[in-house]
Formats: structure tokens, C-alpha cells, sequence
């Protein structure tokens, strides 16, 4: 680790102070300098989003993230990069969050159409462009949100100039049932739900609880794991449960539907894979790599991690950290001008 390092006073995850220095600096700075907006979606909903302004002129680091996840989810995150003099900001994507809910049961994972995420992302991006300004801007993008990210940097007239994918929803793992009837199945139970015009839970999936760091999939850093949860107990309004037959049956689409536009986005697009996801399948991350023919699409597998990248051991998250900093550091030396040392 360099000298120059701004993260250097922060221990690694592996280090019995890495809670203390969680509770003691980065809570403290969440709470003191990171602001809450909340605006209109097309259809009337209240979407929540969480902001870092470092100034003016920084650049900045656009979060869209997973499903069940709020932008409490990255205080380290926005915490690390705001180290580098970056301005950071995560939507809550309607259903989740502090965004208004969807069913009458507000632990349910749901959303009529796809496509009302990435319009909300559209809208979204509207709203920062005002708090913001016209500086230069990564996308971060995380499961789900990388779905979202991918479709709206396709289908969009966008002023990013990166854009990475952390295990990025480009299928959804079937947990060993054939993946055709899997789909059917969705499809069915889907179309039941808009028949009686009540959503309902996927089969198994109950409301928010919190599971056992040693039964989970999404992390291998207990410490990681144990602060996400604290976070989300403390504040129960974010908490969300498992998906209805609906939004799997529209992440399917989704999915399927993202498989096909990697070479309509014109700016750089990086791809971590985790290597032992339990989550989202490679299959489609590895059909994406397939077929992008722009040279400014790169592919990386993390061998070993699990899905949640960013909340995993330091060992697995650190090149998806790097290179969210790498892609911007560039842009902050832009911002500062040619006088910038």
C-alpha cells in the first residue's frame, strides 16, 4: 500500500478493528455528510436517492444497486471513494429502499414491468444532472442494477464515460431445475398473479429475516456481512424480502433482453464475474462476453468470490474497487484542469 493512499488508516476486513473503524468514522461520516432527495417517478411513486457532494467540480460516482439493496447498503463505499475527492450517489430503486413500495406488503420484492426500473434510472439521472451539474460521471452498477444500468446505457442518450458491472443480473440461477422449466413456471405463476390482480411470493420466498452469516451467499467476510445487517435491523423501513412471481418473471425478460445490447453502448464497459456466485449464473455474463466486439468491453472473473461483491473479503473486492477509482481518477485530473499536479 502506497503512502499516498488515502485509504490507508482503514484496516483490512481481516483486522479485529475493522468494526470500530466502521462504527467510529464511517457511520459518523454517512451521517454528517451524506444527503437524502427524493423525487417523482413517471407514474407518481416517490423514488429516494443518497448523495456525497465532495464540490462543485469533482467527479462523480453513480451507484445503482442490487435487489433488497438501499444506498445504506455502500456507506464504505461512498465513505472510500469521497477519500479519492469523489462526489457519490445511489438511487433506491422503486419497491426497495426508502422508495415507496409496490404491494401492500412492503417486504415483497416486486415491480409490474421492468422497464419502469430503467425509466426511473432515466429520471433519476435527471435529478443529479440538477443537483450536480455537468461533471463527468462512472456508473457503478451491482446485480439487478447492472440489468438496470446495462438497458439504460443501451437505450439512452447518457453522458457516462464507464460503466461497470459487479456480477451483473444477466441470468438468474435456477438452482439446478432446468432452466426452461424454470421460466415456465414463472410465467405461470405470473400470470395468475395479474389474473387475480394480487402479487405473490415466489415458492419459498417469505418476508425480510435475517439470515445466518454462516447459511449466507452473498459474502465470505462475516464483518461485512454482521455491519449490512446491523444497518438494515436499525433501520427497518429498508428492509425487503424475497421477490414475487412477477418481478422474476420480468428480471427473466430482462435479462434476456440485456444479453443483446453490450454493443450498442459506445463507452467502456468493464464485467466482474464472481467466480462461486450462488445468485445470478454465468451463463449470461459469459453470452455477454460473447458477444461484445468492441474493444472497450472488458471481462474479469474473481475466482472464489461470492455474489456481493462489494461486501466481500477484501482479497475479492479490492479489483472492483481499483477499478472504480481507476476509471475516475482520470476525470477528477479533467475537472481540476491542466494546472492539476
Amino acid at each position: 500500500m502506497s503512502l499516498n493512499d488515502p485509504l490507508k488508516q482503514k484496516p483490512s476486513d481481516d483486522s479485529p478493528t475493522w468494526r470500530t473503524f466502521f462504527d467510529d468514522t464511517i457511520v459518523p461520516f454517512w451521517d454528517a455528510k451524506v444527503e437524502s432527495r427524493y423525487f417523482k417517478a413517471d407514474d407518481g411513486l416517490t423514488l429516494h436517492y443518497a448523495f456525497y457532494k465532495h464540490n462543485t467540480e469533482a467527479p462523480l460516482v453513480v451507484i445503482s444497486p442490487g435487489r433488497i439493496e438501499s444506498a445504506l447498503k455502500y456507506q464504505e463505499l461512498f465513505w472510500e471513494l469521497a477519500q479519492y475527492g469523489f462526489s457519490v450517489t445511489a438511487i433506491d430503486h422503486r419497491g426497495q429502499g426508502l422508495s415507496d413500495r409496490l404491494t401492500d406488503n412492503p417486504h415483497q420484492g416486486h415491480v409490474d414491468s421492468f422497464d419502469d426500473f430503467v425509466r426511473d434510472f432515466a429520471r433519476f439521472n435527471d435529478e443529479i444532472e440538477k443537483e450536480f451539474g455537468n461533471v463527468p460521471k462512472t456508473l457503478f452498477s451491482h446485480s439487478m442494477g447492472g440489468t438496470i444500468a446495462t438497458l439504460y446505457c443501451a437505450n439512452y442518450k447518457h453522458s457516462y464515460r464507464s460503466l461497470i458491472l459487479s456480477a451483473p443480473m444477466f441470468s438468474i440461477d435456477t438452482g439446478g431445475v432446468p432452466y426452461s422449466l424454470a421460466k415456465f413456471v414463472v410465467s405461470v405463476g405470473a400470470r395468475l398473479n395479474r389474473w387475480f390482480a394480487r402479487p405473490w411470493y415466489f415458492l419459498g420466498m417469505k418476508n425480510y429475516q435475517r439470515i445466518a452469516f454462516e447459511d449466507n451467499v452473498l459474502t465470505q467476510s462475516s464483518v461485512r456481512y454482521d455491519a449490512f445487517r446491523d444497518g438494515y435491523e436499525a433501520q427497518p423501513s429498508v428492509q425487503l424480502g424475497g421477490p414475487t412471481f412477477n418481478w422474476l418473471y420480468e428480471a427473466i425478460k430482462a435479462s434476456e433482453a440485456a444479453q443483446d445490447v453490450v454493443n450498442k453502448i459506445n463507452i467502456p464497459v468493464t464485467l466482474f464475474r464472481a467466480g462461486a456466485d450462488k445468485v445470478v449464473s454465468k451463463t449470461g455474463q459469459l453470452a455477454v462476453a460473447s458477444k461484445a466486439t468492441a474493444g472497450h468491453f472488458t471481462f474479469r472473473t474473481i475466482e472464489g468470490a461470492y455474489h456481493e461483491l462489494m461486501m466481500e473479503k477484501d482479497c475479492y473486492r479490492t479489483p472492483v474497487l481499483n477499478a472504480i477509482v481507476e476509471q475516475t481518477l482520470p476525470l477528477l485530473q479533467q475537472s481540476q484542469g491542466p494546472c492539476a499536479q
